[in-house]
């Protein structure tokens, strides 16, 4: 999948990648730069000054979560079948390397959102749930924007090295509000804070056709993270970005 996230590993298992001074209780010992340190040196023998250690790093599983607005528009079927395109293309070689990819969606006149998909690695799993990705005539977004931190807090405390995201496909303009007499907008943001304030970085995919009123930049903002037009997103600019925020 491209560049990926890396992290540190004091154990044994990632992939030797670099070496530092070794400490007193150091036992994964880089061989190859202690043999040069101590011939830099002139030395016939390795000393405790020129003692190297492994540095070893480990790809980060990726958690993405997608927010995908499917309420009804002219562009709805087209964004839905895109947004399952990149669910599909995220998941081609996620099993190997421990990527989960998950979608929250709108169901019909219900004023929740539903998780049409949860947080998985398996092809098989998202081609049964997201087969049909219904359109609905209600917006719950801040709904759907609380489900998708669930979701990801979930995954972090069982894989705390995990990078996550949320990719909200939406025109940002909320019809539903999280509790009766609420204001949907304002319940948006609330959620797009909260994602900024868990680290959770948010990508908005702006459906909004050109001069359209919509919010979509505004959640981006509020969440501290980006705004590009639906039409851009791709999985390589997925990729690309959780490559640097990891």
């Amino acid at each position: 999948m491209g560049h990926r996230a890396r992290s540190l590993v004091s154990t044994r298992k990632g992939k030797y990648q670099s070496h530092r001074l070794a400490r007193r209780d150091d036992t994964d010992i880089a061989f190859d730069a202690t043999v040069r340190a101590a011939a830099s040196r002139r030395r016939h023998a390795v000393s405790p000054e020129d003692l190297r250690r492994k540095v070893r790093g480990h790809r980060s599983p990726y958690a993405v979560c997608f927010v995908l607005d499917n309420s009804w528009s002219i562009h709805a079927e087209r964004m839905v079948e895109k947004a399952k395109g990149l669910v599909f293309r995220l998941l081609e070689d996620a099993t190997a390397r421990g990527d989960r990819v998950a979608l929250v969606a709108f169901k019909g006149g219900l004023p929740e959102a539903t998780v049409a998909l949860p947080l998985t690695s398996s092809m098989a799993l998202a081609y049964r749930r997201l087969r049909a990705v219904p359109l609905s005539g209600q917006t719950p977004l801040a709904d759907a924007l609380h489900r998708a931190r669930v979701l990801l807090r979930q995954e972090l405390s069982k894989h705390p090295n995990a990078v996550p995201l949320v990719v909200a496909v939406t025109d940002g303009l909320p019809t539903r509000p999280l509790r009766a007499g609420g204001d949907p907008l304002a319940d948006a943001l609330v959620e797009a804070r909260a994602l900024r304030r868990a680290r959770m970085l948010m990508i908005v995919a702006d459906t909004s056709a050109a001069g359209a009123p919509g919010y979509a930049a505004d959640l981006a903002d509020a969440a501290g993270g980006y705004c590009i037009p639906a039409a851009s997103l791709s999985a390589d600019i997925l990729i690309d970005v959780l490559g640097r925020v990891g």
